[in-house]
């Protein structure tokens, strides 16, 4: 059976880690990565997540399957996306994005038998720009894991999320928005977060350098472990 791990979210989950500084093949043996947005010479953490799994677990073969979209708010990933809705914070011209997300996932899998292990979130940064969506962040991102599991017939799937940290002097209410990511791992079975404090970042103090993708990709690879240890 073929280990499959989803990988979405925004940019920072998209990658601004650059190829040219992996002084090796960017993925283990093992492992295949499909990528339906790939950001050309750049990567995310799949790289450190793929590396660091495949240390922790003996999987004979891990799919990353993987649609990142940068600037995207959970607006733009709702289920049942409505572009008026999307409309009243800029994000009318990215939706649907959940309903690219399924069908890339289905049509990756379609034919093979697959343990999909789980689902590593790294998005939130666009909605602690709007205070109507960090206000609503909370209710959304709950919608997102219900509908992402029933949709995916996988009732338990694990779904973590990376907690969000743009500077504050600029993102007003990323206080709220991470707030509201505890508040749903909190409250929900088989939801969890990965802190993201002191990665490496570019100069925009916004998106992880090619250090800083590698070790949030370990770092969900911990979790998800550390995760799969206490309940098989």
């Amino acid at each position: 059976m073929t280990s499959a791990v989803i990988l979405a979210g925004q940019s920072n989950m998209l990658g601004h880690g650059q190829l040219s500084d992996l002084a090796d093949s960017t993925l283990p043996a093992g492992a295949r990565l499909f990528d339906l947005n790939p950001r050309p010479g750049c990567f995310g953490p799949e790289v450190g997540f793929a590396r660091r799994l495949l240390e922790l677990m003996p999987l004979d073969e891990l799919w990353l399957i993987k649609y990142a979209v940068g600037g995207t708010s959970l607006f733009a990933w709702e289920p049942d996306w409505s572009a008026q809705r999307a409309a009243a914070i800029g994000q009318a011209e990215h939706g649907p994005l959940y309903q690219h997300l399924l069908k890339h996932c289905r049509h990756t899998m379609l034919g093979t038998d697959f343990d999909v292990m789980a689902c590593l979130w790294m998005q939130g940064e666009s909605d602690s720009r709007h205070g109507q969506a960090a206000a609503q962040y909370e209710s959304n991102l709950r919608r997102f894991v219900a509908r992402l599991r029933y949709d995916l017939q996988q009732p338990d799937l694990p779904f973590i999320a990376g907690l969000v940290n743009p500077p504050a002097a600029i993102w007003d209410y990323v206080s709220v928005v991470r707030n509201a990511q505890c508040a749903v791992a909190k409250a929900s079975a088989n939801v969890m977060l990965v802190d993201t404090d002191r990665l490496s970042k570019l100069e925009d103090d916004l998106h992880y350098d090619s250090a800083g993708q590698l070790e949030l990709g370990r770092r969900f690879a911990d979790r998800l472990y550390q995760h799969l240890g206490n309940t098989r």
